[in-house]
């Protein structure tokens, strides 16, 4: 049972079958190789910010353990029987604050799984003035001791307006 078609009709048919054709190795061939490369260019993407992100890690590292060293050698090269009390006590003489300590209240805490201890030593200084504190916890932070200002409060004073009370924390870490 063949078909007679004309030219007209074998035209027509032809151009479908090639529709199909090329329809058919668009959506097996062209097609899949399009979304596989979007998927590659975004897994490329996503591999390229986690590379990024692992060398800002790297580097974050480093500069820890570069400043974990740093303050390793800086508690090393401390004062053989330092402590941050005498510490306080005698910088207190030397910017002439030492009359006006209310007290001191020194505290230590044993650092887990190593050989360092937390120091802090929490300490009232009344009718004092404005330059006087200033001198007083500069020599805290510039201290080459490792020495910091955890805390810090300051009221005014009960008898003389221009002075005032504070109270602060100051810890350190020993071995």
């Amino acid at each position: 049972m063949a078909i007679k078609l004309n030219k007209r009709e074998k035209i027509g048919v032809a151009a479908a079958a090639a529709a199909i054709v090329i329809f058919l190795v668009l959506q097996v061939l062209i097609f899949p190789l399009f979304e596989k490369n979007a998927q590659l260019s975004k897994m490329l993407a996503t591999r390229q910010q986690e590379r990024e992100q692992i060398l800002q890690l790297q580097t974050d590292y480093r500069k820890t353990a570069e400043k974990a060293e740093q303050a390793q050698r800086h508690l090393k090269t401390r004062q053989r029987g330092f402590t941050l009390f005498s510490f306080l006590e005698t910088l207190a003489g030397q910017t002439g604050v030492k009359s006006h300590i209310s007290y001191m209240r020194p505290t230590t805490t044993t650092l887990k799984d190593s050989p360092y201890r937390l120091s802090m030593v929490e300490m009232k200084l009344e009718e004092i003035t404005m330059a006087q504190l200033l001198t007083y916890l500069h020599g805290i932070e510039t201290s080459r001791d490792m020495i910091s200002i955890k805390r810090l409060s300051i009221s005014k004073g009960e008898q003389k307006a221009d002075l005032i009370n504070t109270v602060f924390q100051v810890e350190t870490v020993e071995m």
